[in-house]
């Protein structure tokens, strides 16, 4: 076992990896051109690093591409996607379904990318079969000369990088009918130039294909679940297709726990308004309590009409008045205090008359008119509006008529 982990980890260490590099033709778009479907054509690769450099054909490693009734070239379309403008799509919809040929991109190069170079024999041309027009447009392709041609990019460009899926993609065609074809790559392991991988590549039709000798002797791998631990293994399966599952906590395979909405492996479901996992189904304001259960009413406790049951605050909460009456104002139906004593006659509850004209604090009703100068002879002490009769004596003499000085006493004035 000990001298298993040491040859797996000098595996790791010298950076060999393990899986096939394939071939894959999918379909792409249909009916772009009328009656017929646009198929993408890419090479799977291994590693994040590797770099397709070309693909080839020649005496010794022939290319063929074939097809049943030919492949269609746009009118303003390219023999290379590094030719393709998108941005005339949308005046000639027809112009994405150009058949070209390319390493990594589908349309003109863009920053670091370069443009899809090509080489071919003179007297076995196959560029041309992709260009609208010329004598072999959309014919069959053989590279089979000592020459013979290929489409390629230099290493280090980012073309030649799988994509997303980990794949680089090399042509795009459009055809009504079938096709088959054989194809050479040529690969560098991580980038190293020095590694110089070429693979062969036979397809008919759309799937995924690979080398002879490889995988089954160029048969189609069994995709499905390789993971024996998995609760759909696949004891069949050649290449794991990432669908492995794990049993719920139920005992589905892939299940999520929860069938049919119950919240556990019996069969309960949740409570109404509440998910499995006692979530509220619906909670606008995120208050933790389910819509359809809020109640609005007061929710200060230190308010008179507190309401236990209230889960909205509607702004309704009240104090105790003097009078102890729950949002009064300390004054029921006139009365001065909470014994029902009413204001005197004139007078609200807190002494102020009801009606004072004059602002003197003598209510209207009360007011008495008279002289109200205390040292006139007609003074009138309840007076409480001067009427302008006070009268006064005359000088030297009391109200009376009598003299105030008469030091002799004899009836006449000093003065």
């Amino acid at each position: 076992m000990s001298r298993i982990l040491l040859l797996c980890a000098g595996f790791l260490m010298s950076g060999l990896t393990f899986g096939q590099y394939s071939l894959t033709v999918s379909e792409h778009a249909t009916d772009i051109v009328s009656g017929e479907t646009t198929y993408r054509v890419y090479v799977d690769m291994i590693n994040p690093g590797d770099f397709l450099s070309s693909v080839y054909g020649n005496e010794g490693d022939p290319m063929t591409f074939a097809t049943s009734d030919g492949f269609y070239n746009d009118t303003f379309g390219s023999t290379v996607a590094s030719g393709i403008n998108p941005a005339f799509f949308a005046l000639v919809p027809s112009l994405a379904a150009d058949s070209w040929i390319t390493i990594g991109i589908d349309s003109q190069n863009t920053g670091d990318e370069v443009a899809i170079s090509t080489v071919e024999d003179a007297s076995q041309p196959f560029v041309a079969s992709f260009q609208a027009g010329s004598a072999i447009d959309g014919n069959d392709i053989v590279i089979n000369t000592q020459t013979g041609g290929a489409w390629y990019v230099l290493n280090g460009s980012p073309n030649g990088l799988p994509n997303d899926d980990g794949a680089v993609l090399v042509m795009q065609f459009t055809t009504p009918g079938t096709f088959s074809g054989e194809m050479n790559f040529q690969i560098f392991e991580n980038g190293d130039g020095s590694t110089d991988i070429r693979k062969t590549f036979s397809f008919d039709g759309t799937g995924t294909f690979f080398e002879d000798g490889e995988g089954g002797g160029g048969t189609d791998p069994v995709l499905g679940c390789t993971d024996n631990t998995a609760c759909n293994y696949n004891a069949d399966a050649t290449d794991d297709d990432g669908s492995c599952l794990e049993l719920d906590e139920c005992g589905v395979c892939g299940g999520d726990g929860i069938a049919d909405g119950a919240c556990d492996c019996d069969g309960n479901g949740p409570a109404a308004g509440y998910d499995c996992d006692g979530n509220c189904l619906n909670d606008a304001d995120g208050d933790g309590t389910c819509d359809e259960f809020e109640a609005a009413g007061c929710t200060d406790d230190s308010a008179c009409n507190y309401n236990a049951d209230a889960t909205d605050d509607d702004g309704s909460c009240l104090e105790l008045d003097e009078c102890g009456v729950c949002g009064g104002d300390g004054i029921a139906d006139g009365e001065c205090d909470c014994d029902g004593t009413l204001p005197a006659a004139g007078y609200d509850c807190d002494g102020n008359c009801l009606n004072d004209a004059d602002g003197d604090g003598t209510c209207d009703e009360f007011e008495e008119s008279g002289c109200t100068d205390a040292a006139a002879c007609n003074y009138n002490a309840d007076a409480t509006e001067d009427d302008g009769t006070c009268s006064y004596p005359e000088t030297g003499y009391d109200c009376d008529g009598n003299c105030l000085n008469d030091a002799d006493g004899d009836g006449t004035c000093d003065e």
